[in-house]
């Protein structure tokens, strides 16, 4: 810069102990007074005369790119994007490894990442990811060893946007280095933990602080809950509820992993009291009937499913739910009227069109009406792997073994695990004398879900098959 450094202190420093202050016209070319003056304007609320200061410093000394890094830094701190990234790119343009002005473009781009909310990244998205990693990266390459958080908390977040879990462990973990009790800096330490599969570490990153900061619960009771950890989801929403009793969604949440865990009757008493603080959601009636009727009660939770369709009549969810214990305790006349009343307010409702054309298929009735309503499922979701097992077994109950291969082949692939499914081919197979394929499908059934399947009569299709085998013994 052409300045001395030195005089400009001087004088600065007699201004910061009351000196009067010294005209522009003193020293027109002195651009480190400048940049000193327009801390010292900033810091006093004077924005403008900021402004001002720093560019007389930029016309001074044309070549200097710190002058113009600042401009971009006072910009963003005002959070005038747009100027500010004109500003960083004319001090790049000076020097590419200013560290200040990577810096600026680098959280710019960042938090035009951060309000982008599609689900699905577009190129600009993307661009922006690419760009503001590539900023960051250089700022932080030419900081000191103590750079400040903020920058590596944002490198962070880009690169879990960006795909790179395991690059963002590394930046967050700095992060909490400086500082071990940030709780945003945990939080996303812990979403890079689970995008790179690790769902132990990020349980461990928010466990260390649960009990001080219970804000991060509702995360910790998610991973616990995708780790099968759900008593200790449980126990986790419960926490979180502690500080959001209001909080409706985090209710739900617990409803759904105790019964997951078969904890029906705590369900239950949750739903149930969820109910009196929340009359108007038919959520929770929903989930009190059908825990009510998963502990044993089948009576009572009928009984209250039929009374919450009653209190909410256009609500499909609630007949869907009524439709659904009324099948698992044998009642499918029952369950069908209900279904087709769903229908009847929902025409397009495709796991009303999947459930009633299963059901049919199931009982073997009404076929190829079974095979329209599920064809109208798969117009909506074609590659719903459920829909394409319901298709297929409404064909192989009409004996169009052909037509059933083709859609009970299509759902096994896309459902590996899916123990219904499997058995569906399997039968399939052994319809069509294949007995080795049979096996093997009926062996993936009973190493699969195990839901809605009888693993001893597989064992016994399985058992029967192989004494049909030429080289059984």
């Amino acid at each position: 810069m052409l300045f001395t450094r030195r005089s400009a202190l001087v004088v600065f420093a007699a201004m910061l102990v009351g000196t009067p202050s010294v005209s522009l016209a003193q020293a027109p070319t002195d651009t480190y007074y400048e940049f000193l003056l327009a801390r010292r304007l900033e810091a006093d609320g004077d924005v403008k005369g900021a402004r001002a200061a720093l560019e007389r410093a930029a016309t001074a000394d044309p070549k200097s790119a710190e002058i113009r890094a600042e401009i971009a830094s006072l910009h963003l701190r005002r959070n005038e994007r747009a100027e500010a990234e004109k500003a960083a790119k004319a001090a790049l343009a000076l020097d590419e490894k200013n560290v200040e002005a990577n810096r600026a473009l680098g959280l710019i781009y960042a938090a035009a990442v951060e309000a982008t909310t599609e689900r699905t990244q577009s190129q600009q998205t993307a661009t922006y990811i690419r760009d503001g990693i590539t900023y960051l990266e250089r700022a932080a390459a030419g900081s000191t060893v103590t750079a400040d958080a903020e920058l590596y908390f944002t490198l962070g977040r880009l690169y879990i946007r960006g795909g790179s879990p395991d690059k963002a462990v590394q930046s967050l973990s700095r992060v909490l280095s400086q500082n071990p009790n940030s709780v945003r800096g945990r939080l996303a330490l812990a979403q890079a933990f689970a995008a790179s599969k690790d769902l132990k570490s990020a349980i461990g990153t928010l466990e260390e602080i649960v009990e001080d900061e219970p804000r991060v619960a509702p995360a910790l009771a998610q991973y616990q809950e995708d780790a099968g950890q759900l008593m200790e989801a449980a126990a986790s929403y419960t926490l979180a509820l502690a500080v959001q009793p209001g909080n409706r969604d985090l209710k739900v949440r617990r409803i759904a992993v105790l019964m997951e865990a078969k904890e029906y009757g705590r369900a239950a008493g949750f739903a149930g009291d969820a109910r009196k603080q929340h009359p108007n959601e038919p959520v929770f009636p929903r989930l009190q009937g059908r825990a009510l009727f998963d502990a044993g009660d089948r009576s009572g939770g009928i009984s209250l499913l039929e009374s919450a369709v009653k209190s909410f009549p256009k609500d499909t969810s609630t007949m869907f739910a009524l439709a659904n214990v009324y099948a698992d305790a044998g009642r499918g006349m029952d369950a069908e009227k209900v279904l087709r009343q769903v229908l009847a307010a929902e025409p397009a409702n495709a796991n009303a069109l999947n459930y009633l054309g299963y059901m049919l298929a199931v009982r073997g009735e009404q076929l190829d009406e079974a095979i329209r309503l599920v064809r109208r499922a798969l117009d909506a979701e074609p590659e719903n792997g459920a829909y394409l097992d319901s298709l297929g077994w409404a064909h192989f109950r009409k004996g169009d073994l052909d037509e059933a291969e083709k859609y009970l082949s299509a759902a096994a692939a896309k459902m590996p695990d899916n123990s219904e499914i499997q058995d569906h081919l399997g039968d399939l197979h052994a319809r069509k004398g294949r007995l080795p394929e049979a096996i093997a499908a009926w062996t993936r059934a009973l190493k699969g879900d195990g839901e809605d399947v009888e693993k001893a009569a597989i064992e016994k299709k399985i058992s029967n098959a192989k004494g049909k085998m030429p080289n059984a013994k």
